[in-house]
Formats: structure tokens, C-alpha cells, sequence
């Protein structure tokens, strides 16, 4: 699994690195942007509304699972996860390898990204083996959590988004940018 999530985050890490200074210049707007539709999904969600779709069960199925025989299996799902993880966590990873491209160079943002990506790959290695060591237990805390997590989503996203914003408004300085 951790092979294809960490193939996935080298494509996007060489995508990033192609896009150069760019990109460099719009990650506190992109940053931004994501705030304000993290804390808008949030208020939706603490509504009642959901943000259902199928489409990453759908991507998922396409490309495998890891109960499928051999190393593809376990490629797939890792792919599969890295788009998830990837849509979450791409503030963050375009600042990571961002600013070491803007600030040291291709050869430090590159160090950067593979650090990333194997710190990422351990945490996600780390939770699936500990997923699949103690299942039971694991489940029965599922499922007595279960009807709490719409709203703790709800709750957790606004405050997510909310940040972000307020992080790059103040630190990002795009509040200077903005409002002069």
C-alpha cells in the first residue's frame, strides 16, 4: 500500500515542482480558498446537509482493494488512499514542497517531498497495521461512536476552515493584500 501512496505523491510533488514559482505565489490564495470551503462545508454539514458522493468509492473500487492477490492489490489501495489523503492534505503538502522550491531550490524541495511522503507512508502503514491487529476492538468503538460523527465532522471542519483562513489572512499576510 505505501508504494502507491508514495508514487502518487510523487507525481503530485513533480506536478508541483512543474508548476514552479507560479504556484509558489498562489498556495496562500489556493490555502485561502480551501478555508473559506472548509468552513462553508462545515456549516452545511452542522445544518444537516451531507457532502455525499460516490465518487471516491467509486475510484477506489475501479483501482482495487488490498484483499486482492498480490503486491497490485496492495499498489491500488495505496493509490486509492493517496487520492483521498491527497484531496485533504494538499494545503499543506503544496506548502511543504512550495516553499522549499521558492526558497532552496529544486533539490531541497525534492529532500522535502520524500521526507513528506515517507512520513505520510508510515503514518498510514502504522494505522493500517494497527486496524488490522486489533479489528474488533476497533469496530465496536466504530460503532458505538458512529452517530456522533456527523456532527464532531461538522464541527471539526468549521474549525479547520476557519483556521486556515485565519492562517492565511494573518500569517500567509494575504489580509495585507487584500485590504491594504
Amino acid at each position: 500500500m505505501s508504494a502507491g501512496f508514495i508514487v502518487l505523491f510523487g507525481l503530485a510533488g513533480l506536478a508541483v515542482a512543474a508548476a514552479g514559482t507560479f504556484l509558489v505565489r498562489a498556495v496562500p490564495w489556493i490555502g485561502l480558498g480551501i478555508g473559506v470551503l472548509l468552513t462553508a462545508a462545515g456549516l452545511w454539514l452542522l445544518t444537516g446537509h451531507t457532502l455525499y458522493t460516490s465518487l471516491a468509492r467509486r475510484l477506489a473500487a475501479q483501482l482495487g482493494s488490498p484483499r486482492q492477490a498480490g503486491m497490485r492489490g496492495f499498489f491500488s489501495f495505496g493509490l486509492a488512499y493517496g487520492t483521498a489523503s491527497l484531496s485533504c492534505t494538499l494545503p499543506v503538502f503544496l506548502t511543504v514542497v512550495g516553499s522549499g522550491l521558492a526558497v532552496r531550490g529544486f533539490g531541497a524541495a525534492a529532500a522535502q517531498f520524500v521526507s513528506y511522503a515517507l512520513g505520510m507512508g508510515l503514518v498510514i502503514t502504522v494505522l493500517t497495521q494497527g486496524l488490522a491487529l486489533f479489528r474488533g476492538a476497533t469496530v465496536g468503538l466504530l460503532l458505538r461512536a458512529l452517530p456522533h460523527f456527523h456532527a464532531l465532522s461538522a464541527v471539526l471542519l468549521l474549525l479547520a476552515g476557519t483556521y486556515i483562513v485565519y492562517y492565511w489572512l494573518t500569517t500567509g499576510r494575504l489580509a495585507q493584500a487584500l485590504f491594504g
